[in-house]
């Protein structure tokens, strides 16, 4: 019996199969962290915008803003600071200013993908810097 079959067979579509798997596998939690990592550098950029603000201000008027909010609209008031693109994303604020220092906090906004995170920068003059992330 002469066959002129064309196609596949059920092995190598196995085979096939088992190896997309493995790829998706992979790389779906590489893309999620990479996205996190992402949102991370995002909040990271506002807050610094914030610290150089805070560090013009201190220059120019010899003591830190006490507390500041920035809404999606509006630039903030007591720091000239526009942050207008990460606020899609977090919700940023400035506390415990006082002439030692300062803290600003990026939480991430309810139903956006940066919902349940937060990134957190201390800043004192004697002891510099510390941020936490969570």
């Amino acid at each position: 019996m002469n066959r002129n079959a064309k196609g596949f067979t059920l092995m190598e579509l196995m085979v096939v199969i088992v190896i997309v798997a493995i790829l998706a596998a992979v790389a779906v939690p590489l893309y999620v962290n990479y996205v996190k990592d992402a949102q991370r550098t995002e909040a990271k950029g506002a807050i610094g915008a914030v610290i150089t603000a805070q560090q013009t201000n201190y220059q120019l008027k010899g003591s830190y803003v006490a507390s500041e909010t920035f809404t999606v609209n509006a630039v903030g008031q007591a720091l000239n600071c526009d942050l207008t693109d990460a606020l899609a994303n977090w919700d940023i604020k400035v506390t415990q200013g006082d002439d030692k220092g300062f803290t600003v906090t990026a939480t991430g906004k309810t139903g956006k993908t940066t919902a349940n995170r937060s990134v957190t920068l201390t800043y004192t003059r004697q002891g510099g810097a510390s941020w936490t992330e969570l």
